[in-house]
């Protein structure tokens, strides 16, 4: 079956589209188009031109933004387990972000792990920007289906293919700044967006005209150029000093609209001593074009975008934006066929419903019939002087509790649950090298609740572990655990279950 998607590449001086037919294993460019972004016009006026310029009629589509105005951070997080650093990196971000992390879509990576903790890449865009850009998008006729990074899916279709070393520097240039992302060992470890120098614009040395990038001043040029390399290894260098990764990429491949500039390319080259490799996504997948796509194909504007595209036909996304609140509606009701089958579902789950409902009903009613009868042949056996009976358990409890001598009240915990042998037992069991300050400690009939605070998140791991090994508790479970800003401890709470032990 034929499959079209829509690629969307959101730049800073140009829009552009891709539109894709994948029959098989085959992947085919439809066409292909671009429109220019000045100052003055918004997106929402120009996408319907760029919309008519592919022929898009509606379908998946897939949209890529620049790294600008995105939060990127290098962490290392002391859990290696993904569902305890899902709980933790909230707390993390606290004090890394302007913005809250309630206020942003965070998504993340792992890029490694080491003793006990996990380094990971992790990207925030504000929902009031994600916002802006769905409604922009969404005006147009236009709800797509993934919204990632422009330069991230460009990345994965450079691994997908396996023509690039796996440890290669990306360098994504633009209009008006630059994206570095590297990849190690075939691993994206490292993003940042560097605007370009300041005398890149007071002095003019690029014209850019109807998305063509000319030199008016070679020379200035160059200079421009050789202070951008210098930010690009200091940033490196950064991420270097910070992880203790010693990152030194095997290629260096350039993309976007300044490759048309081929002094962008030489000063790079002499910068970092490397040859320079100017990306073609087409070539490299060997994807053919069909009809209108060949005479206006650019791989300078196109490469993104159709990476996009191609993006929008794998299973595992990877930074995609679209979830929680901004998550895209359900497709469940969107033809006639799946309301068909919807409804033809819905009318069998609730047709087995009721019949099961049916045969456990007339089951456990003859269930009941059986054991009252039981029930009133014991009670007539017992009080023979009974003749009249409405509940037999009932009375049964009743004439019992008559016959018997008063009872003597037992105190809530007996034997080895005694608060106590309690204290004494989690006392004992806690390691001596564990610091630990208990602020509060709450003993019920069924659990205890113990709050403190310790040095480490370590150690509320070796404490919940050293606890399970007691026969008192029936499970230990770590209620929380957070990092203190004004103490640098870890504030803690743990409840052992001991009902039925």
């Amino acid at each position: 079956m034929k499959k079209k998607i829509l690629g969307i590449d959101i730049n800073d001086c140009f829009l552009s589209a891709v539109v894709i037919e994948q029959s098989r294993q085959e992947i085919r460019i439809l066409s292909c188009g671009s429109v220019g972004i000045d100052g003055e016009t918004s997106i929402n006026e120009i996408l319907p031109e760029l919309l008519e310029q592919v022929s898009w009629s509606g379908g998946m589509s897939c949209c890529g933004i620049s790294l600008s105005g995105a939060s990127l951070r290098n962490l290392s997080i002391p859990f290696i387990d993904k569902g305890k650093i899902n709980q933790i990196l909230p707390f993390e971000l606290e004090d890394q972000l302007i913005t809250p992390a309630s206020d942003q879509i965070v998504e993340y990576s792992i890029t490694g792990t080491s003793d006990q903790s996990s380094h990971v890449l992790v990207a925030g865009i504000e929902n009031r920007v994600l916002r802006h850009h769905l409604e922009n998008l969404q005006s147009s006729g236009l709800d797509p289906d993934i919204l990632t990074f422009r330069i991230v899916a460009l990345a994965e279709q450079l691994l997908h293919d396996g023509k690039s070393n796996p440890s290669f520097l990306l360098l994504d240039a633009g209009l008006h700044s630059i994206s570095i992302l590297n990849v190690h060992q075939g691993q994206i470890v490292f993003m940042r967006h560097l605007p370009y120098p300041d005398r890149m614009f007071t002095k003019a040395p690029f014209i850019f005209t109807e998305g063509r990038t000319t030199i008016a001043q070679p020379d200035e040029a160059a200079a421009c150029i050789s202070s951008l390399c210098k930010d690009i290894k200091r940033s490196i260098g950064f991420y270097s000093l910070e992880t203790g990764l010693e990152v030194s990429p095997e290629q260096i491949i350039l993309t976007g609209c300044m490759v048309q500039a081929d002094v962008f390319q030489e000063t790079i080259s002499s910068e970092f001593g490397q040859d320079i490799i100017v990306t073609d996504i087409k070539q490299d997948a060997k994807i053919s074009l069909s009809g209108s796509a060949h005479e206006t194909w650019d791989f300078a504007l196109h490469d993104h975008a159709l990476s996009l595209a191609i993006k929008g036909m794998r299973k595992k996304q990877f930074f995609n934006f679209r979830k929680d609140e901004f998550a895209p509606p359900g497709s469940l009701f969107t033809s006639k066929r799946n309301l068909l089958a919807a409804s033809v579902l819905l009318f069998l789950v609730i047709g087995g419903w009721l019949g099961f409902m049916g045969v456990d009903y007339f089951s456990l009613k003859s269930k009941y019939d059986e054991i009252g009868g039981k029930m009133q042949a014991v009670f007539k056996e017992t009080f023979p002087e009974r003749t009249r009976i409405s509940d037999p358990l009932l009375e049964m409890k009743a004439s019992i509790r008559n016959i018997q001598a008063p009872s003597i009240a037992t105190p809530v915990f007996s034997g080895d649950k005694r608060a106590l042998n309690l204290i004494a037992d989690i006392s004992g069991r806690i390691p001596g090298t564990v610091k630990i300050e208990v602020s509060r400690l709450v003993i019920d009939q069924e659990s205890v609740h113990m709050k403190g605070t310790t040095d480490t998140f370590n150690n509320v791991n070796i404490i919940q572990s050293s606890l399970r090994k007691s026969p008192l508790y029936q499970d230990v479970d770590i209620v929380s655990a957070a990092a203190d800003k004004d103490s640098d401890k870890i504030r803690f709470e743990l409840r052992m279950q001991t009902g039925g032990v």
